[in-house]
């Protein structure tokens, strides 16, 4: 028979839970999903949150949609050698990473737990350095990192950006540096909001954490490899570091006997910076929305990593 059109639904692997709009929005489009939770398998796309894929996986699909912006989860050499289309979801949760960031630096800068602890008669209240004209050098202007920078400004904070391409922060207005390791002790505080790569993985190591200031802080909630775990936990029991607030760690989840657990004045918080219900639905749905636009045809280039245009 000739000129027969397939009725085979198209299928999208989804490895980790969503929201239910993005699998509302694939069901809706006739697609057949598989999962969350399905084991790997062939399927015409993936849709991955930050389970970390292999070689071998990328093959299995024409196109990855990653919920997020870091693809540092998916061997996108691999991929591009197999001819998959991977795209991202930049911007979605841009607000609620850098709200999570700021969470992190006041709960470190007012001393929140010293504060919970004086609770009670008799027991001393404790002075806190506060953010009210400390130095925050943000590193990455993206769009998480832009939207911290202007909490920063609002708090009275004086901000400096470092990033690769500075141009974007120069036209905002902000002081810019373009070498690290001279902007790092005029740092009270430093805030990671850059992908992790060949670059950047270990870019906060003994040398770069002991050229902050004494008393400065350690905010990452962007990836865990962009810090030098032991070496945090050392400038942390020598009094070097004020403290640090980590979102994301090396390993995820974080094992219980992880000596980072047991760090003098860290906060941690489970990869949970872009979990808040609106960047959690964004996410899920521009997700989706890629696969169907891949799926037509008509990609969005701007979400568009590989193939490279």
């Amino acid at each position: 028979m000739t000129g027969a059109v397939s009725t085979t639904p198209r299928r999208v692997l989804v490895t980790e839970p969503v929201h239910e709009a993005a699998l509302e929005l694939l069901h809706n489009a006739g697609v057949e999903v598989i999962g969350p939770g399905a084991p790997m398998q062939a399927a015409d796309a993936l849709l991955v949150r930050v389970r970390a894929l292999s070689a071998e996986d990328v093959g299995l699909f024409g196109m990855i949609s990653k919920h997020g912006v870091g693809v540092d989860n998916i061997p996108m050499l691999a991929a591009e050698a197999a001819g998959v289309t991977v795209t991202n979801t930049p911007g979605a949760n841009a607000h609620a990473v850098a709200e999570q960031a700021l969470m992190l630096m006041l709960a470190l800068a007012r001393n929140l737990d010293g504060q919970r602890s004086s609770l009670g008669p008799e027991k001393p209240v404790p002075r806190v350095p506060g953010l009210e004209g400390r130095r925050l050098l943000i590193v990455g202007f993206g769009a998480s990192g832009r939207q911290l920078a202007a909490l920063g400004r609002v708090l009275g904070m004086a901000v400096t950006i470092h990033s690769r391409d500075l141009k974007a922060a120069r036209h905002a207005g902000y002081p810019v540096a373009s070498e690290l390791l001279a902007a790092l002790p005029k740092a009270d505080v430093i805030s990671l909001h850059c992908p992790l790569n060949d670059a950047t993985r270990g870019m906060l190591g003994a040398e770069a954490l002991a050229l902050l200031p004494k008393g400065a802080l350690v905010i990452n909630c962007a990836r865990g490899g962009l810090v030098d775990e032991p070496a945090l936990i050392a400038a942390l029991e020598s009094g070097h570091l004020g403290g640090a607030g980590l979102d994301v760690t090396v390993t995820e989840p974080l094992p219980e006997n992880d000596p980072l657990r047991h760090a003098p004045r860290v906060i941690l918080t489970p990869h949970a910076a872009t979990l808040s219900d609106g960047a959690f639905r964004r996410m899920g749905v521009m997700a989706a929305q890629n696969i169907l636009d891949v799926f037509a045809g008509r990609p969005k280039p701007e979400y568009v990593l590989l193939p490279k245009s």
